[in-house]
């Protein structure tokens, strides 16, 4: 079973493929192997469905977060991430609180490519 367009969204973004519509066609940039045969048949089965969330994006919607993101939020509303840590941005004393706030400002439309950037880089140091 196939995945949905959102959640086709958020895998393809989870492993840095970067989709853009450029005169209304379907533009992907990825690393090399980022793309495996299975999800090509799957982004050639949804295009248009994935055309219409893209334009919706640029319409000034925000796209959702992928799935690893959406975890490293879940997790900091646990007492788990409280704990300081040392990220490009510099010193964090509490991880927990960063990601909340570059969550927050995210959905708030704020910066959200700084705070897409800021969360991975939150996850990265989750992920340690």
């Amino acid at each position: 079973m196939g995945l949905s367009d959102r959640d086709l969204l958020r895998e393809l973004e989870g492993r840095g493929v970067r989709l853009t519509v450029q005169e209304g066609r379907l533009v992907a940039r990825a690393p090399h192997g980022a793309v495996t045969p299975e999800l090509a048949a799957q982004i050639k089965a949804q295009k248009d469905a994935l055309v219409q969330a893209l334009q919706a994006s640029e319409a000034g919607q925000l796209a959702p977060l992928p799935e690893s993101l959406v975890r490293l939020v879940r997790a900091a509303v646990s007492p788990g991430l409280n704990f300081p840590t040392i990220l490009p941005a510099g010193l964090v004393p509490n991880l927990g609180e960063y990601v909340l706030a570059s969550a927050a400002l995210y959905a708030a439309g704020i910066n959200p490519e700084r705070q897409l950037q800021a969360l991975w880089a939150a996850r990265g140091a989750w992920a340690a």
